[in-house]
């Protein structure tokens, strides 16, 4: 069975390349593995994670806040499904969140710290990719025991390129016997 595998991070079209080649190296990656590389279906972060995994001659998703493909023009390029939630950007992370058995994140801002809080409290594993000046390297302090918080559900793990953030998430994924 194809593993959903969540990637999440920055949105903005304007970053640093490195950022866009550790996205695409997760997409390619995962899709390298046969599974699904899960988006919120913007620029940045998720059009390169899509990019790397069709390059791979995987299959992307990206859940688009909109309802109409031609209200959001932001989707990329690389999606080979379109949900269309009409929930807006809050509204497309639970249905994101909740359709992947794990995530990895890069950069990011706000809303991935919204994603990321979500994958904590649906116990999903997660991995981060730290990038300074963005939510990856601002959480990592708070994370040192690797809990989020004294529930404990599940543990943040880090990782220093996207080759490591992967072999990580499914090693996660293989003790939880996701197959």
């Amino acid at each position: 069975m194809q593993r959903q595998i969540g990637v999440v991070g920055s949105w903005e079209d304007d970053l640093p390349p490195e950022i866009y080649r550790i996205a695409e190296s997760v997409g390619r990656l995962v899709a390298e593995r046969g599974d699904i590389v899960f988006t919120g279906a913007g620029t940045g972060v998720m059009t390169a994670a899509m990019r790397g995994a069709k390059k791979a001659g995987g299959l992307t998703v990206g859940l688009v806040p909109a309802e109409n493909p031609a209200d959001y023009a932001d989707m990329g390029d690389h999606m080979d499904v379109r949900i269309m939630t009409g929930q807006g950007e809050l509204g497309k992370m639970a249905p994101l969140i909740h359709s992947v058995d794990g995530v990895i994140a890069v950069a990011g801002g706000a809303g991935t710290l919204v994603e990321l809080a979500m994958a904590y409290i649906s116990a999903k594993p997660v991995v981060l990719i730290p990038v300074a000046g963005h939510t990856t390297a601002a959480i990592e302090p708070m994370l040192a025991a690797g809990d989020l918080d004294c529930r404990q559900i599940t543990a943040f793990q880090f990782a220093d390129d996207a080759e490591q953030a992967v072999t990580r998430l499914y090693s996660r994924l293989s003790h939880r016997n996701i197959d």
